[in-house]
């Protein structure tokens, strides 16, 4: 007997409509075990919503333990960050600038002594997203610089050298706030605490010199911590996360599709006992079904039993604001949305002047860690006794982002041949080939500043084209 046949009832009683439609809950079956519940999907982006500081009574010891939250769930917010970091990996050390030989000696040897291309990178991630990038220098003198060991910034303490600043951190208020970094404290008031003097700590901050800060022994600090990105951010990403909770949640409880079993599946049966148990023991049948279903198959069903779909269209549609807030992700980290393929509404004019300003923040970024490597290459220099000033360093300089390709400098070149602009030898030294014997002159024997200049042609105006019809 088939599973239909089963459905089917023999007694000729008469019915008594006691039966209603029942529906079945598809979404009710027992779920995937490589599936995430809902709940855990909204676990980590509720908490952090709703936590704070410990100073306000939540687990957040500082603003930093929540921008890795935040960095971690959010991959508008990811994408930004490593599109900015990995510019740092496209950089050249100009040697031949340095003084003499011992200062280019020195810094290949500090160059080789660390991971320089991780530490690029990780220092720009760093400053994007705490503001500081901070590392324990490591060396001895005569040796110099052996590594640069970073640590982690949410367990960094800093203080000036007013006496017994452990014993009462409460002691820096606004009116007397920590205003020069004399010590770094790792792991402050904690097992394995450590007091490491400034000079041995590379210190690396974008816009510091008016920023407040308030550590998580309740310290004041002035002009010391870097200024974040994302203290911009925080609310705009809590209520991204508040938004989409809120509309997985109503999703889920609203059933998108269920079986709904008529009451011509019990009609033959009088006894309400009897009709709940053929009721379930459909709803088993059916259950079973569909588990057993593959991808391609298509359930044949009685007519009395039938599968619905939940009408949609009165779940509020957050995609507009979502948007927006994706769009200030954009604009405080100063990344075009193209750059993380988002191109919905942009126009040409726009994505153009976008990169414009995007190459222009990442250019300070740069420029920041360029100068706070060459105080490190000096610091080097110093320890194994090479007397050196900035002047007489290596030249670091990042490569542009923008950077034209082969056949894009190949057409420029060309064209600024074709124009008289540059002789030939000058385009084939632009591209790399050996001059020629006759190569010195301009083409054609013209510059483009000896040409004369034309005066723009004006445009002739008909007479049929002054407002008249074409019958006058």
């Amino acid at each position: 007997m088939g599973i239909f046949d089963r459905f089917l009832g023999k007694s000729d009683k008469k019915v008594e409509k006691t039966a209603e439609i029942v529906q079945i809950p598809i979404d009710s079956q027992i779920p995937s075990p490589f599936s995430a519940s809902i709940k855990d999907i909204l676990t980590e982006t509720e908490a952090m919503r709703t936590q704070g500081y410990k100073q306000y009574g939540s687990t957040y010891d500082t603003e930093f333990d929540l921008y890795d939250d935040m960095l971690r769930l959010d991959p508008e917010l990811n994408g930004a960050v490593r599109a900015v970091s990995l510019t740092g990996n496209k950089y050249k050390i100009d040697y031949s600038k340095a003084k003499n030989q011992r200062i280019r000696m020195c810094v290949e040897e500090f160059v080789d002594n660390i991971d320089f291309d991780d530490f690029i990178i990780n220092t720009m991630r760093n400053l994007i997203v705490y503001g500081n990038s901070i590392d324990k220098i490591v060396g001895r003198a005569g040796t110099g610089i052996t590594d640069l060991q970073s640590i982690p910034i949410t367990q960094i303490t800093i203080v000036d050298s007013r006496p017994n600043s452990a014993k009462s951190p409460r002691a820096y208020g606004k009116d007397d706030p920590i205003m020069k970094a004399i010590t770094y404290r790792f792991r402050e008031m904690q097992q394995g605490e450590l007091e490491i003097p400034a000079d041995e700590i590379s210190h690396i901050k974008i816009d510091y010199r008016s920023n407040w800060w308030r550590d998580r022994l309740d310290r004041w600090t002035y002009g010391v911590w870097g200024a974040s990105r994302f203290s911009s951010l925080k609310q705009a990403i809590r209520a991204k996360y508040n938004t989409m909770n809120n509309r997985i949640a109503i999703e889920d409880s609203m059933t998108k599709q269920f079986i709904s079993i008529n009451m011509k599946a019990v009609e033959h049966i009088t006894d309400p006992r009897e009709q709940r148990e053929r009721l379930s023991h459909i709803m088993t049948e059916v259950g079973k079904l569909l588990e057993n279903l593959r991808a391609d198959q298509i359930p044949i069903l009685p007519d009395y039993v039938q599968i619905n779909q939940m009408d949609m269209k009165n779940v509020p549609d957050n995609s507009k604001f979502l948007d927006m807030i994706n769009s200030d992700i954009s604009a405080v980290l100063q990344v075009p949305r193209v750059a993380a393929g988002q191109e919905s509404g942009s126009t040409f004019a726009a994505t153009f002047n976008a990169n414009m300003w995007s190459m222009q923040a990442i250019a300070r970024l740069q420029e920041v860690v360029v100068q706070a490597i060459h105080k490190l290459w000096l610091h080097h220099c110093e320890m194994k006794g090479v007397v050196a000033t900035k002047k007489d360093l290596p030249e670091l300089y990042f490569e542009p982002v923008d950077e034209e390709n082969n056949y894009q400098e190949y057409q420029r070149v060309s064209l600024g041949y074709r124009d008289g602009v540059i002789t030939r030898n000058e385009a084939r030294e632009i591209l790399g080939f050996a001059p020629v014997a006759d190569g010195s002159d301009f083409k054609e024997g013209k510059k483009l500043s000896e040409r004369p200049l034309s005066p723009r042609p004006q445009q002739q105006i008909n007479e049929g084209d002054k407002g008249g019809t074409s019958d006058e």
